[in-house]
């Protein structure tokens, strides 16, 4: 009997991309080693964030990928990554929800609890989330650190429209080869024309560049002055000079009587600051880094 569980053991086929899980508790810092501070408000969050080995890149939480679908998009998801220099994760689950942001939320704490990105610059990387919750089926993109400079809403926007046949449908190989091409394709264009003057923080966030246009300034300044000049010029030629001021001075004396001061008007300006981070937005996780996504699909 014992042969023949063993012969049975042989022929089942070690799945090498299965997910790794560990016990938070046991682990130092929780198993966070970014430098988000963990206290009262988000400890719950990390511990109920699974913990798994950064190096697979697929995690199929959700189980609607085969052995073989998970080892080619496997494939796919670490070229697309070596070629964008920047971490690259496919999360899968099956979680019950009624906002969207639940999703946010999760997809968020599994990117920045674990150790995706950790090796690259402001922890960037991309993260597309699946929830076959069979009630409201959901994907989307999300976006961290140097990540959101290349990738913005409307980039993410075609990229979520041109993958959903395939994610509706089930064929997730043939949306996952259109998602990398689509990665690959905006990468090599360069920073998205929304991002241009934006850089990101040590915590992720979006940051707009005001640049000063000091030529421009300094011209402007040149013009000023010496327009300022040539009229208190041309005032001074209109004064002669007297040094006798008897004649200009009232014999019987100067007699002051009443004094007033006299309010004109006011003005006051204000302007409110758009929150929006050019094409797409900057929000945070319980961890407290920034990330930015598309604007999700249900389907």
């Amino acid at each position: 009997m014992k042969k023949f569980i063993l012969f049975l053991l042989i022929l089942i086929p070690f799945n090498v991309y299965a997910v790794n899980t560990n016990n938070r508790e046991e682990m130092d810092n929780l198993g966070v080693n970014k430098h988000w501070k963990i206290n009262d408000s988000n400890e719950g969050n990390v511990l109920k964030t699974y913990s798994v080995d950064a190096s697979e890149k697929v995690y199929d939480f959700g189980e609607i990928l085969s052995d073989e679908d998970e080892k080619v998009i496997y494939d796919k998801i670490k070229n697309l990554s070596d070629h964008i220099n920047m971490d690259v994760v496919f999360l899968t689950v099956n979680l019950p929800y009624t906002y969207d942001k639940v999703n946010e939320d999760y997809a968020a704490d599994f990117y920045d609890y674990n150790d995706f990105g950790i090796d690259k610059e402001n922890y960037s990387g991309v993260l597309l989330l699946r929830n076959s919750y069979e009630n409201d089926p959901y994907f989307n993109v999300y976006l961290f650190g140097n990540a959101q400079l290349y990738f913005d809403f409307n980039r993410c926007e075609d990229m979520l429209d041109n993958i959903y046949d395939s994610f509706h449908s089930g064929n997730y190989v043939n949306g996952i080869d259109i998602f990398t091409d689509n990665f690959k394709s905006y990468y090599d264009r360069g920073t998205a024309p929304s991002m241009k003057n934006y850089i990101v923080d040590k915590d992720g966030y979006l940051k707009k560049i005001y640049k000063t246009p000091f030529v421009l300034i300094t011209i402007i300044s040149f013009i000023i002055t010496l327009i300022v000049f040539l009229i208190l010029k041309s005032k001074n030629k209109m004064v002669k000079s007297k040094l006798d001021t008897s004649k200009y001075v009232d014999k019987s004396g100067l007699n002051l009587t009443t004094v007033s001061d006299v309010f004109v008007r006011s003005y006051v300006t204000s302007h409110t600051r758009s929150s929006s981070s050019g094409g797409g937005h900057s929000s945070s996780g319980s961890s407290g880094g920034g990330h930015s996504s598309g604007g999700g699909r249900h389907g």
